[in-house]
C-alpha cells in the first residue's frame, strides 16, 4: 500500500470520529451566549443601582462641599438647651501636662451650631472660632483645630439647671479635652 492511500485512509478514520451536528453545537452556543448576555445585563443593573444609591446618600453632602457648607447638624442647635455662654475655671492639676489649658475660659455655644472658646486668663491661647454639632445626648466639635489640635472631638453632654457638664468619649486633642471636660460649666 502506497503512503497516498495509507494517508488517505487515516484522513477518513479521523474524520468519521468528528462529531459533526452542527445543530447540536449552535444551539449550545446560543445557549452560552444567552448566558453571557444575562450576566452582562444583571451586573449593569447592579452598577447603576449601587451609583444611584452613591448618589442619593452622598449627593447631598457633596453638593453642601461645593457650595462651601459644612454637614449640617444632626439636629439644630437651637431645639436643645445647650446654647448658651458659659465659664469654667481650670487648675494646673485639672491641666496634667497641658498647661495652656489652665485659667478661666468663656464659651459661646450659638444657635447657628457656631464654638467659641477664649481663655480669659491666658492671652497667648488667643480664641477658638469654630462649629460644633449636638444631638440630645453627643457633642462634636473641631475646636483649636490647625495649630493646637487635629481631629474630631467627641463627647456626651447634659445640662441641669444652670451648669454644663461635658464629659469626653474620644478625642486626640489633650488641650481640648483638658479645656471642655475638666470642671463643670457655668451659665455666665
Amino acid at each position: 500500500m502506497s503512503i497516498d492511500s495509507r494517508l488517505r485512509d487515516g484522513l477518513q478514520r479521523s474524520m468519521s470520529k468528528i462529531d459533526t451536528d452542527a445543530e447540536l453545537r449552535l444551539t449550545d452556543a446560543r445557549r452560552r451566549g444567552r448566558r453571557r448576555l444575562l450576566v452582562r445585563r444583571t451586573g449593569a443593573a447592579f452598577a447603576v443601582a449601587a451609583t444611584i444609591a452613591i448618589v442619593v446618600v452622598a449627593g447631598p453632602a457633596i453638593l453642601g462641599a461645593l457650595h462651601g457648607r459644612g454637614p449640617e447638624p444632626a439636629t439644630s442647635p437651637t431645639a436643645l438647651p445647650i446654647t448658651g455662654t458659659y465659664t469654667t475655671s481650670i487648675t494646673t492639676e485639672d491641666a496634667t501636662g497641658v498647661r495652656a489649658a489652665e485659667g478661666t475660659w468663656l464659651m459661646t455655644l450659638g444657635g447657628d451650631g457656631s464654638l467659641h472658646l477664649a481663655s480669659l486668663t491666658n492671652g497667648d491661647l488667643g480664641s477658638s472660632a469654630t462649629q460644633y454639632q449636638a444631638t440630645p445626648n453627643e457633642f462634636l466639635t473641631t475646636a483649636f483645630d490647625g495649630s493646637r489640635c487635629s481631629g474630631l472631638g467627641r463627647y456626651t453632654w447634659v445640662r441641669s439647671g444652670s451648669s454644663l457638664t461635658v464629659a469626653v468619649v474620644s478625642d486626640p486633642c489633650p488641650l481640648r479635652v483638658a479645656i471642655l471636660s475638666s470642671h463643670p460649666w457655668r451659665t455666665a
